[in-house]
């Protein structure tokens, strides 16, 4: 009898091993960190989320590339089974198992109770990206394999056009990307921007993508037409004593061009007037400043000698105006390249948008995706010391509101701790976490309240 309940006892135990939580289906995801490409129930509801027994995974072939390193998801179910590169993509092999169970749950909104089947859609977004160099690089989503590939208004209806998968089901499907820049080895993904789906955004992947060598040209010396170096030609007599000498210059080959020639104006957005502003220019694959440029007071006009083949990330700053990032892609480029930058000027009670802003979902730790976004912004407090700027963070309206309002302020806290380490004195900022307050939409579906996450900045003094 003794044994008989002591195998019960270990069953119930190794039965409670299998029983895992996951994390609910999110509610609130704050600026730039959305829900995702699957649609479990919003804000969590009530329902049991137990794990059920698993099948097994599909066979996946993935390509075996030892190198890749696969990250971390915001989604546990989500795997990152390689990493590739070729010519034109960046490749990402990925499978996705729905955890879901069946079973009655409280809907949180209506307080009823619902049945659900644990069944899921998914779909992946054509508007995701890689993200790069801290931010200053992103690599746009060009296309995917057995898995429906949506835009943004078929995106928010999962049951139309996202494929169902039932309870213990996997998927394995493959994104391709925009190639990364040559150097560039450490990403993150960042799949959608929602509120009622969990966002297969991946963070700390790694791929082995070395850079080509940067060389500086150098003088190649004459040689003869049969490769020989070129010497003056001595004739000697037979009695070994130097005759004639000759000095007659050889042909020398045509030097190869390694670098390219880039110029242009940099203007005044609103008047088009030219500024004298400092353009701080570096691979995009590396994070030290290579040189720095300054653009003509009368003029505009800069000019820089780049080398080819590499791929120029560059930051332009003026006093009293907002600095300006872009990109100079010279990977195929010949020739000379002109390139005109505009600055749009910085005004009291100006409110700006702080466009690339990423946290961990539903956390207010700051990714390295926003370092480029907040690193701008620590520019322009240098090159105008006496800026004073308030710094405001909002939410969308779905969610608990205190909650909201205090995830809101812990991230502009963030940002604002960010920018102190930087060397800006905190008595020159001011950070408001208003939570759901202030929206701009109050209705509509998620995608069109996504406008809603955001961080802000506000000029208060110049």
């Amino acid at each position: 009898m003794k044994k008989l309940f002591l195998l019960l006892t270990i069953s119930i135990l190794l039965q409670g091993c299998f029983a895992k939580y996951p994390q609910g289906s999110g509610g609130y995801d704050g600026t730039n960190n959305g829900n995702s490409g699957s649609n479990q129930t919003p804000n969590g509801g009530d329902r049991p989320q137990k794990y059920p027994q698993q099948n097994p995974r599909e066979q996946t072939n993935y390509p075996s590339n030892p190198q890749a390193k696969t990250g971390r998801s915001a989604d546990k179910d989500l795997v990152v089974g390689n990493i590739r590169l070729t010519d034109q993509y960046t490749i990402l092999y990925l499978t996705f198992t729905n955890r879901n169970q069946a079973g009655e749950y409280r809907d949180k909104t209506t307080g009823k109770t619902v049945y659900n089947d644990g069944s899921q859609n998914v779909a992946f977004q054509e508007n995701a990206v890689l993200v790069a160099a801290n931010g200053a690089r992103t690599f746009k989503a060009i296309k995917t394999d057995n898995i429906p590939f949506l835009n943004d208004a078929q995106a928010i209806n999962l049951s139309k056009y996202g494929r169902r998968l039932k309870p213990g089901e996997s998927i394995n499907f493959v994104a391709y990307f925009e190639r990364l820049d040559k150097g560039l080895e450490n990403f993150d993904m960042n799949e959608c921007n929602s509120d009622n789906y969990i966002c297969w955004n991946t963070y700390d992947l790694y791929v082995k993508n070395p850079s080509d060598a940067v060389n500086q040209p150098t003088q190649i010396p004459p040689t003869n037409t049969d490769n020989t170096p070129t010497t003056p030609t001595k004739s000697r007599t037979k009695s070994g004593k130097i005759g004639e000498v000759d000095n007659t210059p050889k042909p020398q080959p045509v030097p190869v061009v390694t670098t390219v020639f880039v110029s242009g104006i940099v203007r005044d957005v609103k008047t088009n007037r030219p500024l004298s502003a400092t353009i701080d220019y570096k691979l995009s694959s590396s994070k030290q400043m290579l040189d720095s440029v300054q653009s003509f007071a009368s003029t505009g006009i800069y000019k820089m000698s780049l080398q080819k083949g590499q791929v120029y990330t560059y930051s332009t700053s003026a006093r009293g105006y907002l600095v300006a990032n872009d990109v100079i892609d010279l990977s195929k480029a010949t020739g000379k390249v002109t390139k005109d930058i505009y600055l749009t000027p910085i005004i009291v009670g100006d409110k700006i948008t702080l466009k690339n802003i990423y946290f961990e979902v539903s956390k207010s730790d700051l990714l390295p995706a926003s370092f480029a976004e907040l690193n701008k912004l620590v520019t322009m407090m240098e090159d105008n010391p006496l800026m004073e700027i308030r710094l405001d963070g909002h939410t969308d309206v779905v969610g608990d509101p205190d909650a909201n309002l205090e995830l809101s302020q812990e991230r502009v806290d963030a940002c604002e701790t960010y920018m102190v380490k930087k060397g800006i004195p905190s008595a020159r900022i001011q950070a408001v976490g208003y939570g759901d307050t202030k929206p701009i939409v109050k209705k509509g579906t998620d995608e069109e309240r996504k406008v809603n996450r955001r961080v802000e900045f506000v000029v208060l003094k110049l």
